[in-house]
């Protein structure tokens, strides 16, 4: 009559036999947090120039560390790219697959 499931949500691109394997939506989420705590650490003078400026100039924070605002989202930008966090996840994934074949 017609394909199995199997055949329906089997993906053509994907060989089965290498046993490739995705990561968990928790390995996913940690690689989100370690993405983050990385480009924190990365950008720690940027960020802190922009907090000592906006703690002096309250009501003025906008206009007056528009300079420093950028620098600092320029930083975070550059380490919390969708490369850096495919590069990321690759490593994970290349780490799972790694591990899995020597157990």
């Amino acid at each position: 009559m017609g394909k199995s499931t199997e055949a329906e949500m089997a993906n053509p691109l994907v060989n089965r036999s290498e046993g490739f394997h995705a990561l968990t939506r928790a390995e996913e989420e940690n690689c989100f947090k370690e993405l983050k705590k990385n480009a924190l650490k990365k950008c720690e003078l940027p960020i802190k120039e922009f907090v000592d400026c906006s703690k002096e100039h309250n009501v003025t924070v906008a206009w007056t560390c528009r300079d420093k605002n950028k620098a600092m989202n320029k930083c975070l930008n550059q380490y919390t790219s969708q490369s850096e966090l495919d590069n990321l996840k690759l490593a994970k994934l290349a780490a799972k697959i790694a591990a899995r074949q020597s157990s």
